[in-house]
């Protein structure tokens, strides 16, 4: 006898959901289990990609059936956004009915793979329940002072009209249309997770061993604790007099002011204000703006790839304790989202500073 997947396997599958054979089960002695895979963003049609990502979270849920725990492992669908607004309107379709109409399709199909999913908990973030709590608790956020409002670079995707977050972007195109990204300076509300770094940051060391190190510090650096000294330095009268009187200097942070007298040069990121400023009033080079402004456009992970590159600003800082005359720079590795976008170097004290320095003879 053959086998013939479309009469056995739709077989099957209906007794496993008539059973509810993949809902947690209510007995509260059992030790529980959540497995939750990325919810699929409802474009219509799954992809092999789709069927690693959740064959994976499928195996892990029946691994941990067999192992008698009572295993909770549900579906979703990623459904709020410009993406879906933008890919309705491209085909004459209304949002709503363009989403749900995706999710109906790609149910059937992670039905038809004869996935363990629990059947009653599908939701998509798109749903009134859901959006209804969610905004409670960004308004709760809010009302604890949780929440605060900046302007800031960001990966911006013109095609899809949204934010792109740095592992989004793929060779400087964005990962869902293939279009160029560029950055962008956009206000926006931002959760202060600073007020947990201490936290998360205790509870990577739970993962170590258990992680790939590299994951454990990109979520380090995501976390963004840092300790150390911000201070400022003031601008030399002529540059001053050529920058004019909207900026009097900047200030620098630094996790080492044990070597601050250390200071050869300071640097800003190509998309710090001042530098947009030099450029807007034709103070640079045409040829030097030109390659500043392509620099900042690069994301941050270009730019970490890339070799050392900078420009001399042709403006100048004194130094707050020696009173000596420090040239101001623009450099790829300075980032507008660390620090405020300008840094102190010590080519004595720091590898990086020193390649860049002895690159430029500073």
């Amino acid at each position: 006898m053959s086998y013939n997947p479309s009469e056995i396997e739709k077989k099957w599958q209906q007794k496993w959901s008539e059973e509810g054979a993949f809902e947690p089960l209510e007995d509260k002695s059992l030790e529980k289990k959540y497995i939750l895979s990325m919810f699929p963003f409802p474009s219509g049609r799954l992809h092999m990609g789709h069927v690693r990502n959740y064959s994976i979270g499928d195996a892990m849920a029946r691994y941990y059936r067999k192992q008698n725990y009572n295993v909770l492992h549900p579906i979703g669908f990623d459904a709020f956004g410009m993406p879906a607004e933008n890919a309705a309107i491209k085909h004459g379709r209304h949002p709503k009915e363009w989403t749900y109409s995706n999710i109906d399709y790609m149910r059937k199909e992670l039905s038809a793979l004869g996935l363990s999913f629990s059947e009653t908990r599908e939701f998509a973030t798109c749903d009134e329940l859901y959006t209804k709590w969610e905004q409670e608790f960004i308004i709760k956020m809010y009302e604890e002072k949780l929440l605060y409002r900046e302007s800031t670079t960001v990966n911006w995707c013109e095609d899809c009209h949204t934010v792109l977050a740095n592992e989004q972007v793929e060779e400087g195109c964005c990962w869902r249309c293939d279009n160029p990204v560029e950055l962008k300076e956009m206000p926006g509300y931002y959760l202060d997770i600073r007020k947990y770094a201490d936290e998360l940051l205790e509870d990577l060391k739970l993962l170590e061993g258990k992680w790939p190190s590299q994951v454990l510090a990109m979520q380090s650096n995501w976390i963004g604790k840092s300790q150390g000294l911000e201070f400022g330095f003031k601008f030399t009268e002529a540059s001053l007099t050529k920058l004019g009187s909207k900026y009097d200097g900047f200030s620098v942070f630094t996790t080492r002011p044990d070597t601050v007298y250390g200071v050869t040069y300071t640097a800003l990121a190509p998309e710090h204000p001042i530098v947009k400023e030099l450029i807007k009033n034709g103070l640079l080079d045409g040829e030097v703006a030109q390659k500043i402004t392509a620099i900042g456009n690069m994301t941050e992970v270009e730019r970490a790839k890339a070799g050392k590159e900078g420009y001399d600003l042709g403006i100048s800082v004194i130094h707050p304790l020696t009173g000596e005359e420090i040239p101001v720079w623009t450099a790829n590795f300075v980032l507008a989202s660390y620090g405020g976008g300008a840094v102190m170097s010590v080519p004595t004290h720091d590898e990086r500073d020193f390649e860049f320095a002895t690159k430029y003879n500073l």
